[in-house]
């Protein structure tokens, strides 16, 4: 594990948990689109798809990252193919992260679309295994 990093134990209730919480952020960015807020749409869309991730790494690795979001990005790929997949779209989602929450200019509006969208495919990936985990 690289200096810095850490892991957290995560059982299938956390990873009910973490899906719950990524829902509510998602059901958020979703109000935020509606009230053309882009910001607060893009942010929200980061936070529901990085507990959706950590849904996704509890479910099949039975642990999170809890370093930075590049280790969760690492962990996240080495979950099969699940995994790999939903840490290409955690990357892609990551980029919104500081324009929406940091930057002084607004983000587009076309960039808050994409990163709720990323995060309900995150979030619906994070349900399919949760609910084919706990059959």
């Amino acid at each position: 594990m690289p200096r810095g990093s850490s892991r957290h134990p995560v059982s299938k209730a956390d990873a009910a948990a973490y899906l719950a919480k990524s829902q509510s952020w998602l059901d958020a960015s979703r109000e935020s689109l509606t009230a053309e807020r882009w910001d607060v749409a893009a942010g929200s869309a980061v936070t529901a798809g990085v507990n959706a991730c950590d849904a996704i790494c509890g479910t099949l690795l039975g642990q999170r990252s809890g370093g930075g979001h590049d280790e969760a990005v690492g962990l996240l790929a080495t979950a099969g193919d699940d995994g790999r997949h939903a840490s290409r779209q955690l990357a892609q989602l990551l980029r919104f992260k500081t324009p929406a929450q940091y930057d002084p200019a607004p983000i587009a509006a076309a960039d808050a679309r994409k990163a709720v969208e990323l995060a309900a495919r995150l979030a619906e990936r994070a349900a399919a295994l949760i609910g084919h985990t706990s059959r």
